[in-house]
């Protein structure tokens, strides 16, 4: 299947690695169908492009690029939408933001996005009571890391 995209020109792709939400992402609820393109070379960094709309595409990084001991609390319902039997079978991923100012890149700990490459199901979980921040900085020592602490 070809893809046209403003990021990365025509590309083809396979149908059998497309992603498929089944919650979108936040503010992009029309989009349901992505694919994970590896980013820059020998980079942590990946891109999901969506397949509806070639204008759209996310900036990637697995989360554990960012805090070591990350964890998603996962339910049994979020296992059943991504058809997993356990939690080990998904990949939790987070979005970048990167604006001009490279100090300013940043990601939302609070919403990763969770794959399940074997069903190639997807979602971005949003996480209700965790002591991760919505804005974490990347270009900050943990320890000068903004908090949104919520008792658990």
């Amino acid at each position: 299947m070809k893809l046209q995209t403003t990021r990365f020109g025509e590309i083809e792709i396979d149908e059998s690695q497309i992603l498929l939400f089944v919650k979108p992402i936040l503010g992009f609820q029309n989009c349901q169908k992505f694919i994970l393109l590896p980013g820059p070379k020998d980079s942590p960094l990946w891109w999901l492009q969506s397949v509806e709309d070639g204008t759209l595409a996310f900036l990637l990084l697995e989360t554990l690029q960012v805090l070591q001991d990350y964890q998603v609390p996962f339910t049994p319902q979020d296992l059943h939408e991504l058809q997993a039997t356990s939690p080990q079978e998904i990949s939790i991923y987070t979005l970048l933001v990167v604006p001009e100012d490279p100090t300013k890149i940043r990601t939302n700990l609070r919403a990763p996005i969770v794959i399940n490459a074997k069903t190639r199901l997807a979602k971005q979980m949003v996480l209700d009571r965790t002591d991760y921040p919505v804005q974490w900085f990347l270009a900050q020592p943990q320890n000068e890391q903004p908090t949104d602490r919520q008792e658990v």
